[in-house]
């Protein structure tokens, strides 16, 4: 079975039926491998580092639960992070695929780890409510789809920076495709 498929029949969250993550699956981007290739053990490569997302994801586990004194870890799996800071909920999870990524946001933002494709900068384009709850970020080509707000979006770019040196950017398409809908403006004043 598809990974991107198992993910999300396996995902109690989502609630959906394996025709319905099928068809879900051809609107995305296509996932290569098994589920655990796919999600927690992604190799990740820096210059001359090789880590994994799942080692990436409880490490920032770590710093948050030694190094924040603001942030609380509130839940935590080999796939996800769930964070609190004051008020605000979110998550920090590992995702094979972006499935009904919408749904995952649904109780507070959102932040998926991931590969990022073609199809994904086109599905956060066209979908508002997707925008609004869910963020991508692949940590393989340092990129990111997030234009919902979260502190917690920010302290995980900044454990990037200071434990391994990388620096996440804006995916150049999406960026352009906002601008292109009026969607943001660039210009000055």
């Amino acid at each position: 079975m598809n990974a991107a498929v198992a993910e999300a029949l396996e995902d109690p969250r989502l609630e959906v039926t394996e025709a319905e993550a099928a068809a879900e699956a051809a609107r995305w981007d296509a996932v290569e491998g098994s589920l655990a290739e796919a999600r927690e053990l992604r190799p990740i490569e820096w210059a001359t580092l090789t880590l994994t997302q799942g080692e990436i994801l409880a490490a920032f586990g770590r710093y948050c639960r030694e190094e924040l004194d603001d942030v609380e870890v509130l839940e935590e799996t080999a796939t996800r992070l769930t964070l609190g800071w004051r008020r605000e909920r979110s998550t920090v999870e590992l995702r094979a695929a972006f499935l009904f990524a919408e749904r995952l946001g649904a109780d507070g933002p959102a932040l998926l780890l991931g590969p990022v494709g073609p199809k994904t900068v086109e599905r956060f384009l066209e979908d508002e409510t997707l925008r609004a709850r869910a963020g991508v970020l692949d940590l393989a080509r340092l990129q990111k789809i997030v234009a919902v707000r979260s502190s917690v979006f920010v302290y995980f770019e900044w454990f990037l920076r200071d434990e391994y040196g990388v620096k996440i950017l804006p995916e150049q398409d999406f960026t352009t495709g906002l601008v292109e809908r009026g969607i943001i403006s660039l210009g000055m004043g």
